[in-house]
């Protein structure tokens, strides 16, 4: 078989349609809900319990749903350490260029704190954050 970058073999097209949800752990469901819900304006789509009672909830982020599951004891600080310090593992939202003083603005208002200076890439400008319980954030905005 002739080998091309583009080119995939039968077996693995499994011709998936994208992603439909991530799923974060959160210490305190209340605190991440305020936060997806209450500053970043994503609107609740399902409360329930997974079958190990953790309590879950799901936000509509526009193209992709973040599911919350609560886990008060999980060390999150040491996972979230091992995972970034060499690698950058984050969730990137898309922003309108036109409203990114206003989303700058309204973020700062919050009470949330940028991860730095807003980093231009050229094609788009990007701000970073964290969540209340550590996750690495971003808001890309392209030009």
């Amino acid at each position: 078989m002739k080998s091309n970058q583009n080119e995939v073999s039968d077996q693995a097209k499994l011709q998936l349609q994208g992603i439909s949800h991530y799923g974060l752990n959160v210490r305190n469901m209340e605190r991440a809900e305020k936060f997806y819900t209450g500053v970043l304006g994503f609107p609740v789509i399902m409360r329930t319990r997974t079958n190990a009672g953790l309590q879950h909830v799901e936000v509509d982020a526009g193209n992709v749903a973040i599911a919350l599951f609560e886990s008060p004891e999980l060390d999150l600080t040491a996972a979230q350490k091992t995972m970034t310090e060499d690698g950058y593992l984050h969730f990137a939202f898309a922003g309108d260029y036109a409203r990114f003083d206003e989303i700058l603005k309204s973020l700062k208002d919050s009470g949330v704190a940028m991860d730095g200076e807003p980093r231009d890439w050229g094609n788009g400008v990007s701000v970073y954050f964290r969540d209340p319980d550590g996750h690495q954030l971003e808001i890309h905005f392209d030009k």
